[in-house]
């Protein structure tokens, strides 16, 4: 089942605003993790509540008590967009993003599937996988994963797996990655005409809050040289590419809405997802009378902001690095779960069974602490600190990056 690339559906592949800006992904080496398996029958202990325990990958509201799957399922039936947000690395969140998936073909509702992480050049590869002619084996190659998105196929496997299965079209949503990052060296004005083609006639602005939000990731990176007014300008083509991402992506969803007759699962980072702001607030305009469901991971610790979405999955938040560990954010902090053997991180002193308490200078509670650490590093031209209580004794670690332009 196709769906021909027409004006005003374009969108771009990469990270999430948090990571977005800057080569943040080379400077922690965050790499894609391999596939995880985790088991539902995983019990880990509910902050606050020492006796109370939750499966991984459960189904919650935003104070933290359980919604069996069956609710799920109607919810989900009963809306013409789900719109589920994630970490890309974290392999939790794709098993649960499937899993939903499949509770709708269970409530004979089943959708169409859209998503952010292939752009709409490579539609007629979907396509082709669509009416099986491509297996699932060989389909990262075809849509050229490594490259194009970056983050493991491994751990996105199970919702092409899922669709497959129950026989799902799948859509990508996104822009020509060479058109969006044109746009946000030199703004929608350096495009060329033939550039222009695919985009929307009107970008919708970005509601205020998230343009707050945006705000205060954009000043999260460091200026290097460069003068107010160059910094200004920046934060303008910023912005714009945001907004570019989300209208296009919700226009996308709507035509994809409208050619399956289904509804339609968008899979997307949280950072387009949470609090309704990114593609959510573009479909209230481009479809104002379709109902739209937004599901976040939960990592645990403090309850969610209920704004955030109508349903939580309980995910911790695990990434591996290609530093060569693999890091898990969790009540204690942030846990190194496995070292790769001849890896830097290895090389560094690094073991199973570390707790990273600080970095920089600062404490560490989240793996969003170590990003932010990396480019107070990157900035200063020093290596990245990082404390490591051990046997009861204080221990510094330090990751020296590579250059920038090392191709490492």
């Amino acid at each position: 089942m196709g769906l021909a690339v027409k004006p005003g559906l374009m969108a771009k592949p990469g990270l999430v605003a948090k990571v977005a800006l800057t080569a943040v992904g080379a400077a922690m080496c965050l790499a894609p993790m391999g596939c995880k398996r985790y088991s539902a029958q995983s019990q880990l202990p509910l902050s606050g509540s020492p006796s109370a325990s939750l499966a991984i990958g459960s189904f919650l509201d935003a104070g933290t008590n359980g919604i069996d799957p069956a609710s799920v399922a109607r919810m989900a039936a009963g809306a013409g967009y789900v719109l589920v947000g994630e970490g890309h690395p974290v392999a939790c969140d794709h098993l649960t993003q499937a899993r939903l998936i499949g509770l709708m073909v269970q409530a004979g509702t089943p959708p169409a599937v859209g998503l952010e992480m292939v752009s709409l050049d490579f539609q007629p590869v979907l396509d082709r996988f669509n009416r099986g002619e491509i297996a699932l084996d060989d389909l990262a190659a075809a849509l050229d994963w490594e490259h194009t998105w970056g983050y493991a196929f491994a751990v996105y496997r199970p919702i092409f797996d899922e669709a497959r299965s129950h026989g799902l079209p799948v859509f990508a949503l996104n822009v020509p990655r060479d058109v969006a990052r044109k746009v946000g060296r030199v703004g929608l004005q350096g495009l060329t005409a033939k550039e222009r083609e695919g985009l929307p006639a009107s970008i919708l602005p970005a509601p205020k809050d998230q343009e707050q939000d945006l705000r205060e990731v954009f000043d999260l990176h460091p200026a290097g040289t460069s003068s107010q007014e160059q910094r200004t300008e920046a934060w303008q083509r910023f912005l714009t590419v945001q907004s570019l991402w989300d209208t296009v992506m919700a226009e996308r969803a709507v035509a994809v809405r409208q050619l399956t007759e289904r509804p339609v699962v968008v899979i997307a980072g949280g950072g387009h997802v949470g609090n309704g702001w990114g593609i959510a607030s573009r479909l209230a305009v481009l479809d104002p009378t379709a109902k739209r469901l937004l599901v976040m991971p939960w990592r645990g610790g403090e309850p969610p902001e209920a704004a955030q979405a109508n349903i939580f999955a309980y995910c911790p938040e695990t990434m591996h690095f290609r530093l060569g560990f693999t890091l898990e954010a969790g009540e204690a902090g942030v846990l190194v779960t496995e070292v790769d053997s001849g890896s830097k991180a290895a090389a560094a002193g690094f073991k199973s069974g570390d707790r990273i308490s600080g970095a920089g200078g600062h404490r560490v509670v989240r793996l969003f602490d170590l990003h932010q650490a990396a480019l107070e590093a990157i900035k200063d031209g020093v290596g990245l600190r990082l404390h490591v209580p051990r046997d009861g004794a204080p221990l510094e670690l330090t990751i020296v990056f590579e250059p920038a332009n090392s191709g490492s």
